[in-house]
């Protein structure tokens, strides 16, 4: 039993004397130019096209067809709002505007719906 003891404490005392020893150094790293180039254009591109959580208007979805049609209406009644055209497999889609609430999304819709009875409100990544 005395020498279960003992082997115990030895090997409680190499664990233990193993974390005091400290080690320092150097590292160096070799990068090309080429990556430090690549690294400074995807930190501006983040800083230039950050996105956040935010709403826009859906006027449309459909097929093709239909796309131009209500992004030149919608761009004839209200020129200062950006209008979004986007494919998702099978449909196309017309969005608008970049809200940060959903109460300054619901308050634009107001207007909207008059001239595009069908429009909603959806949850969408926007531009900062």
């Amino acid at each position: 039993m005395k020498q279960q003891i003992y082997i115990f404490l030895f090997f409680l005392f190499s664990l233990f004397s193993g974390f005091s020893q400290t080690q320092t150094g150097t590292i160096h790293i070799d990068a090309s130019s080429e990556i430090n180039t690549l690294i400074t254009k995807k930190i501006d591109y983040n800083k230039e096209n950050r996105t956040v959580d935010g709403y826009r208007i859906q006027l449309f979805y459909g097929s093709e067809n239909g796309v131009s049609s209500v992004r030149n209406k919608f761009a004839s009644l209200f020129p200062n709002t950006a209008t979004y055209v986007d494919y998702e497999s099978p449909e196309w889609k017309v969005r608008v505007g970049n809200y940060k609430t959903r109460l300054e999304a619901d308050r634009a819709l107001q207007e909207i719906i008059l001239n595009f009875g069908d429009a909603i409100v959806i949850e969408f990544k926007i531009r900062a």
